[in-house]
């Protein structure tokens, strides 16, 4: 009896310390704003910040000139945790990742456009392509 109470006492205190954890979210390129399942982080990436473990995380990154971009962070299911809840209980999820980086793409400016030239118009015709080839015809059609 005293071993089984040791045992549920252990699992209990690791899984109050499952409740939160430190995560480092980066950017490609960094400076980026974070939102983080829509709450506004302070500061610009890369930045430190204390999450929920219970939860995916949704975050959203954005920068101007860049594209916004969202990113989920997953949790799993912990095989020790799961003995004392099911695996669809919160309680039994974390987050595995301690390093989170988004990269972000550019939003094409006018400079980043290549004018291409046309070739010249000599007044021949292109060259007449195959037609498409035939269907069959179904057997019921006439009906």
């Amino acid at each position: 009896m005293k071993r089984w109470m040791t045992v549920c006492a252990l699992g209990i205190s690791l899984a109050s310390c499952i409740g939160t954890k430190r995560i480092t979210i980066r950017t490609e390129p960094e400076g980026a704003e974070v939102c983080i399942n829509g709450v506004p982080q302070e500061g610009k990436t890369p930045m430190n910040v204390e999450v929920s473990q219970r939860k995916d995380l949704g975050i959203v990154v954005s920068k101007p000139g860049y594209e916004s971009t969202a990113y989920t962070v997953p949790t799993c299911t912990s095989w020790w945790l799961s003995l004392l809840w099911t695996e669809s209980d919160p309680r039994a999820r974390y987050i595995e990742e301690d390093e989170v980086t988004v990269p972000m793409r550019r939003i094409p400016t006018l400079s980043s456009f290549q004018a291409t030239r046309m070739p010249p118009y000599t007044g021949e015709r292109a060259p007449a392509s195959a037609p498409p080839p035939l269907r069959p015809v179904p057997k019921d059609w006439d009906r």
